[in-house]
């Protein structure tokens, strides 16, 4: 006995081998207007029109009825409103049997549902979706809500495909009383045809007054038929935002319209049909079948760029067996396992998914469409939007094939993307599988100015909890350039590693001496360094020395060159190659008083960029502000600003260091309060022995005793227990 030989209980029809199963939610305005679906096929009715029947769970059939039809998405169906109150019903495919396809004299009256052939402009496709039936690929469907001013009119391509497009819409209108009727189609563009129970409108001018162009019909009380076949012609966006494609007004009998002949007509005159979801697709013989429902989420649409977005398959498991294994194969070439699974899909595109599911010998699949589009609001400021950028991309790079390699087909959206999701320290899975099974194609795919950028990245993020490993990369990218400056920050980034990472002082003074000995900016990087193990080690004068020579050298040249001050780290990406900088500013004043200012700019630029999230751009112009005024590390806010950047990092390691220095070495500083709370934020965060700061903390607390720290100080230290000896 198969593992799912049990799970088809209730089969109401023997000869139909798959059904359907809806919940019930909206009912529809009239009964006459029954419940619309859109249910999917992709391969599971096996080319076989959709014959129907629809059951109640208690077995009264109700009239069902198809509208259109195709593979690719599958079949747009009406059916009668239950007599009784019903939750679910189910709906039976009948190979073999011909399909029964809606006309009016179903008695059904449903409304209002728009269907699209896009890349079409011409009525006479727009008078092929009206025959209903089976359509070309591409058709699509969907209840058409209307605009609130309008509630019977056509914005556009339901889905947001761009123009051109050819469209059908079927809706019923509720006339309040018998009489004649003045009815007046406003077409804003392309070309648009109005039909009421059969009879094309032929617009005629009454007056000059709004809605004066139209046509008198005598209408019954009750729903009458209305049909729209409109286009929309050229290029580019969907429609008009303001004024969509088409809409319609009306005039009642004996209605009076205060300077128009029209008024727009109300959501309550506009019959709607009911609402039900898909919950379940089941086979006779209770084998698994693969059905999904898509769901797009948030968007990465940023400037000019190619949006980007998240989009959720579910596939609909209910009642499948414990041994049922579902996969996706996406157009990338990549399959991955899981009943709700996650995919970066490029916006206004369509796309393909395989869906297969397997229990047993049991093998079903099918074709899951979809197209790029989302309303779903999404801000870089969130930081569970950022994450769940970083996460689906991981996500797919673990099953991405090897060859070809799809990373090599992204364009710029997804590597700026890249960066605007990995600030501070975020991202190591990602970066991690980036580099780690895809190096060589971002390498075929970046310019080396930008993989210099990733680069930095990646060691940004791999250092703090790995930094044996990291230093196994800067090997790997120091023998992969041959340019001298590169290989030059390299040695600066692994010195780095070494003094605040591996605590390996000694080794990171010879390579910070070496490198002190050229010219140029790393030079001078590397004689503050210098000047910082010379603070570690307690040695201010030897600092200071430093710090005050490169500082002297900066004044002479700081008129001549114009000082970065934190733009986005992405725009850097897209310039990188190209020689273009995105990161100057304009030139400092050319005297002492300028030098200070700009000093206390870019102190507020790093704190504002740091609050802000922005800690790659943040890092940046810390590295500008240190680079022009080294002193600031003993006598301005310098190392309080690096704390605060490097502790939202929850990179402690690099923080603590030079907050135990200033606190320890500078006697007297407005700053002193706040760099020994940082200290203290640092050590409990970290989980580290606050012991091991005690002696410190007690000097700073002798220091300032009459200062309002002094009670923090003291709850501190009545809980850190003895210095280590």
């Amino acid at each position: 006995m198969t593992p799912w030989a049990q799970a088809a209980d209730n089969w109401q029809l023997a000869d139909a081998p798959l059904r359907y199963k809806l919940d019930l939610l909206r009912k529809p305005s009239h009964k006459s207007a029954g419940y619309f679906i859109s249910l999917p096929d992709g391969g599971l009715l096996r080319g076989n029109k959709a014959a129907t029947t629809v059951l109640t769970e208690d077995g009264k059939v109700l009239a069902s009825y198809l509208l259109w039809q195709n593979v690719e998405n599958g079949f747009a169906l009406v059916f009668a409103k239950p007599e009784a109150e019903a939750k679910s019903v189910y709906v039976y495919i009948q190979p073999g049997a011909p399909a029964k396809v809606w006309n009016p004299a179903t008695g059904l009256t449903p409304g209002t549902i728009l269907c699209t052939l896009p890349g079409r402009d011409a009525i006479a496709a727009s008078q092929i979706l009206a025959n209903f039936g089976r359509v070309e690929a591409g058709v699509h469907w969907g209840e058409n809500p209307g605009h609130p001013a309008a509630a019977l009119s056509i914005g556009g391509d339901l889905s947001e495909r761009p123009k051109p497009a050819a469209f059908y819409q079927l809706s019923h209108l509720d006339a309040p009383v018998a009489g004649e009727y003045w009815i007046a189609p406003f077409i804003h563009t392309g070309q648009g045809e109005v039909r009421v129970d059969g009879q094309k409108i032929e617009p005629k001018e009454k007056s000059k007054k709004w809605g004066g162009t139209g046509a008198a019909l005598k209408l019954s009380k009750g729903l009458h038929r209305v049909e729209v076949l409109q286009t929309a012609p050229a290029s580019g966006p969907n429609a008009n935002p303001r004024d969509g494609l088409m809409y319609l007004t009306w005039r009642t009998p004996n209605e009076e319209i205060k300077n128009w002949e029209a008024r727009s007509i109300k959501a309550s005159e506009v019959a709607r049909s009911g609402a039900c979801s898909l919950v379940a697709v089941e086979s006779r013989d209770g084998a698994p079948l693969a059905a999904a429902k898509t769901t797009p989420g948030l968007t990465y649409w940023f400037g000019n760029e190619e949006p980007l977005i998240i989009f959720e398959f579910n596939a609909l498991n209910k009642g499948y067996p414990a041994d049922a294994k579902v996969s996706w194969t996406f157009p990338e070439g990549a399959t991955i396992e899981g009943t709700r699974v996650k995919w970066l899909v490029p916006g206004f595109r369509d796309g393909k998914v395989k869906m297969t599911v397997k229990s047993g010998q049991s093998v079903s699949s099918s074709i899951v469409p979809y197209f790029g589009f989302s309303t779903e609001k999404t801000t870089l400021e969130n930081a569970l939007h950022r994450e769940a950028f970083r996460d689906t991309l991981a996500e797919m790079l673990a099953v991405f094939p090897k060859n070809p390699d799809p990373v090599t087909t992204w364009g710029d959206a997804w590597w700026n993307n890249i960066f605007r999701t990995v600030e501070g320290g975020e991202g190591e899975n990602l970066l991690s599988r980036l580099f780690t099974d895809h190096f060589a194609a971002m390498r075929k795919r970046l310019a080396p100015a930008q993989m210099c950028i990733l680069e930095d990245v990646f060691m940004d993020v791999t250092l703090r909890d790995h930094p044996e490993e990291t230093i196994q990369w800067l090997k790997k990218f120091f023998l992969g350039t041959s340019d001298i400056a590169r290989q030059n920050d390299l040695r600066f980034r692994e010195g780095e590693l070494h003094m605040y990472y591996l605590n390996d002082r000694n080794n990171a003074e010879k390579l910070f001496t070496t490198l002190s000995a050229g010219r140029g900016e790393v030079a001078e990087r590397a004689k503050i360094r210098l000047g910082d193990l010379a603070l570690l080690a307690g040695d201010l004068n030897k600092a200071t020395k430093f710090y005050a020579d490169v500082q002297n050298r900066a004044r002479t040249v700081r008129n001549a060159t114009s000082i970065p001050t934190g733009a986005m780290v992405s725009k850097q990406l897209l310039t990188a190659g190209s020689g273009a900088s995105t990161m100057l500013s304009p030139k400092a004043a050319p005297d002492m008083k300028g030098g200070a200012l700009q000093e206390v700019s870019l102190s507020e630029n790093v704190r504002t960029l740091a609050s802000g999230g922005f800690l790659l751009e943040a890092r940046q112009t810390l590295d500008a502000w240190e680079t022009e005024f080294p002193l600031s590390k003993i006598s301005g806010d310098f190392i309080l600003r690096e704390g605060a950047i490097y502790t939202k990092m929850n990179d402690w390691k690099r923080a603590r260091p030079m907050l135990e220095a200033y606190c320890r070495e500078i006697d007297a500083s407005s700053y002193l309060p706040d760099a020994v709370s940082t200290l203290i934020l640092c050590v409990q965060a970290s989980k580290a022995d606050p012991a091991s700061i005690r002696g410190i903390v007690e000097k700073v607390r002798d220091r300032l005793k009459f200062h309002p720290i002094a009670s923090q100080l003291d709850k501190f230290l009545s809980t850190a227990g003895p210095a280590p000896k």
